[in-house]
């Protein structure tokens, strides 16, 4: 099947619509070069005149030249990091551009090409847990006491609705502690029934139709936040925080090998230079000179 993405360009009031069968395994690295040349290689990919089947879809971009966005998903290596790393390099390669991610997957990119889209459930598996592959956290808060778990969907924890909580929570194992690498998170209090989700991938508009499933409660989304999830459970278990410095280590390895560059040494090493003051700009922009925001700049721009 390949991973499989779509590439849409919207310019002058005109949508283009691609597709590559590979694509989503490092659309991130296609885009990071910028709009002129990421636009370029998006209208090289094949021309088609439909959009693909939403479950085959792993990634995506929709390249707005017109209102100037460009808004994404994709894999990102499944890492909280590389992704906070490639949303803040993007957002250095596109200057005076919105660099949004897409938490609704391909029916968000459609919506904003002009489509009419239904955001209803079109799946409805259950939460599968205690596998090696459960990579979303969920804790739950009852009578006080906190308890936590793996599964595999945050999604589909949602869409499950408040009437199988009671039966997943019997069958979930419980965990003890975090592993090192989660890439979405749900918290349910049932004490106050309040609720809230963060994802470093996407929901599909799960949260749209929220109140269907859940009566009575109060669902917030927290974006890619795993913080907030973090401060609801602090005591009870430690939720992994992304390192930004590690992802732009990462994100530089991965864009050396994807350019095929002979000597990795120079970008990498003036990328690594600079991770302390990227760091420092992320949290603190207004700590740094002018000067110095330059040099951010430079060195992810050494990257293209």
């Amino acid at each position: 099947m390949g991973s499989r993405a779509h590439y849409v360009v919207m310019q002058d009031g005109r949508l283009g619509l691609y597709y590559s069968q590979w694509g989503a395994y490092q659309l991130e690295l296609d885009l990071l070069p910028g709009p002129e040349l990421a636009t370029q290689f998006a209208r090289r990919q094949r021309a088609v005149s439909s959009w693909m089947w939403e479950p085959e879809c792993e990634g995506a971009c929709l390249i707005d030249h017109d209102e100037r966005r460009l808004l994404l998903f994709c894999h990102c290596g499944a890492d909280q990091s590389y992704r906070l790393a490639t949303l803040a390099a993007l957002a250095r390669t596109w200057p005076g551009w919105r660099v949004e991610w897409a938490y609704d997957g391909l029916r968000q990119l459609k919506a904003a090409a002009g489509h009419v889209v239904d955001f209803a459930a079109t799946w409805s598996g259950d939460p599968q847990a205690g596998e090696e592959w459960c990579d979303v956290l969920v804790t739950v808060v009852h009578q006080g006491r906190t308890r936590a778990h793996l599964v595999d969907s945050a999604e589909a924890v949602i869409r499950s609705g408040a009437g199988s909580l009671d039966e997943h929570r019997s069958a979930w194992p419980t965990i003890t502690s975090c592993p090192g690498k989660v890439v979405a998170g749900v918290h349910l209090d049932l004490d106050d029934q309040t609720a809230g989700v963060w994802t470093s991938a996407t929901l599909r508009g799960a949260l749209r139709s929220v109140g269907q499933g859940w009566p009575g409660w109060h669902w917030s989304n927290w974006e890619d936040r795993a913080a907030e999830q973090a401060r609801r459970v602090a005591g009870a278990l430690t939720v992994p925080e992304p390192d930004l410095a590690a992802g732009l280590r990462a994100l530089a390895a991965e864009f050396d090998k994807h350019q095929g560059v002979a000597s990795a040494a120079d970008p990498a090493s003036l990328l690594l230079a600079v991770t302390d003051l990227s760091s420092a700009f992320t949290h603190h922009p207004t700590k740094l000179t002018d000067e110095e925001k330059a040099v951010v700049r430079t060195a992810i721009a050494a990257l293209t």
